[in-house]
């Protein structure tokens, strides 16, 4: 839920700046409007220097060239209106504007419209100079607002914005509310996905089409694990039952072979063969229950017998059942347990970790058939306990060592049977792991990682 919640956060923080964004857009692009088209209004000085333009020389009015460049840039017509009303200068005035104004129409149309024409006056000396705009061109009305209103502008407007931030606060926790409405059902579906638990999501509405997806997926997955159930269990019930059958005969098969390996009636050469015969059919034994034991391991049915346990006394131990069962000669085995490893106690099921433990050792023998040093020790590490199995013999190949680590066990099968694999599976189930090297001088070493 917390994945799904965070997600929630984003989107509420997204959808709020987006809001905040289009406010702030909004804004800018409304001062801007006001700018551009009030900045296109004539301003005071331009009619007044086309006033001062406009000069009379014996009662005949001129306007200069820089004030007409400004005039018909601005303008469409003006006209000068005398004291008494008269117009007594005019250019390019429309046909239906008047000649002679009162008092009254100087006052209607001074700041407005004259007869629908935006005009704009300025004193002349000889009277008003009015200049005009086509109809039609600018909007020209008073707005009339008392002084309490105005003071209280800047605060309506401060208020304006804070409405707006939280309006789009509000949809924010609105849209993201709805989000999470939406989503819970999806978000629980995917997280039940792994732990294989059948999904009914509803089908309606935006994410019905997901949630379909998500029910037949989980459909799929429930055939998928009841197929390979019913698979794993056949492959470990077949695995268990030829296992049992072959016990028999081949306990039968060793029975006559040491029978004739010890008859001295035999000639030595036939003695000898009865011998390979019963090593080969108890290395066939050890293989079944190696099988038996790695299916065990794969599919959790080895049951766990934990126990506290000293790691020096167990690896000791080892190393005695090794010696007194007649290490062959070129092999050597030692034992090195520093003091401070003397203390911990490691919970565990000893049987297992005296398997795993023999395994590494059988290994290092099997590989190294001129013989070789092997090494037991246990030592403390940061986070636990470290039982180490090291020779001085050939070493592990690459690409063991490369892929060890990995879901594929191939690597670890090779030509060293199961052997390391049920050490592997061994850590797996005690919530270790395992970690293979090759030793810089020379050989290898294999280091069972335990934390307590």
């Amino acid at each position: 839920m917390k994945s799904l919640r965070k997600i929630i956060t984003r989107s509420i923080l997204l959808t709020a700046a987006i809001a905040l964004l289009l406010v702030a857009i909004n804004m800018a692009f409304t001062t801007n409007w006001m700018f551009k088209y009030s900045g296109s209004q004539p301003l005071k000085y331009a009619i007044a220097d086309i006033s001062d333009g406009l000069s009379s020389v014996d009662g005949t009015y001129t306007l200069n060239a820089a004030a007409t460049t400004m005039m018909e840039e601005q303008y469409a017509w003006a006209m000068l209106i005398s004291r008494d009303g008269q117009v007594i200068w005019d250019k390019n005035l429309p046909g239906d504007i008047p000649r002679h104004y009162t008092l009254t129409d100087v006052a209607s149309f001074s700041r407005w419209y004259l007869n629908d024409y935006p005009v704009s006056v300025w004193e002349h000396p000889d009277g008003l100079l009015v200049l005009g705009d086509p109809k039609n061109s600018i909007w020209k009305y008073n707005i009339t607002s008392t002084e309490d209103t105005i003071a209280h502008v800047p605060g309506l407007m401060t208020g304006f914005l804070i409405l707006n931030v939280l309006s789009a606060l509000v949809l924010a926790l609105f849209l993201g509310l709805w989000l999470y409405h939406k989503l819970k059902p999806l978000y629980n579906g995917i997280t039940a996905l792994p732990k294989k638990e059948p999904l009914s999501l509803p089908t309606g509405g935006v994410t019905g089409e997901v949630s379909r997806i998500l029910n037949e997926t989980s459909v799929i997955l429930s055939q998928q694990e009841q197929q390979l159930a019913h698979r794993d269990q056949a492959r470990t019930e077949w695995i268990a039952g030829v296992s049992h059958d072959i016990r028999t005969p081949l306990s039968m098969v060793m029975g006559y072979a040491s029978e004739l390996e010890s008859n001295p009636s035999l000639p030595a050469t036939e003695q000898n063969q009865a011998r390979i015969i019963r090593q080969q059919s108890q290395r066939i034994k050890s293989l079944i229950s190696d099988l038996n034991l790695a299916s065990k391991l794969e599919y959790h049915a080895q049951p766990m017998e934990l126990a506290r346990v000293s790691p020096a006394a167990l690896i000791r131990g080892v190393a005695v059942d090794f010696i007194n069962d007649g290490l062959p000669e070129p092999y050597s085995l030692s034992v090195d347990v520093p003091e401070e490893a003397n203390g911990p106690i490691l919970l565990c099921d000893q049987a297992l970790i005296r398997r795993a433990l023999t395994n590494l050792i059988d290994n290092s023998i099997r590989h190294n058939p001129r013989g070789c040093a092997i090494k037991l020790s246990v030592t403390k590490s940061t986070d636990g306990l470290v039982l180490k199995v090291s020779d001085n013999g050939k070493g592990y190949p690459p690409e063991l060592i490369k892929n060890s680590g990995g879901l594929d066990e191939s690597p670890l099968l090779g030509n060293h049977g199961l052997g390391l694999i049920i050490v592997r599976r061994i850590m797996k189930i005690h919530g270790g792991n395992i970690v293979f090297e090759n030793l810089p001088q020379q050989g290898c070493a294999t280091s069972l990682l335990f934390s307590t």
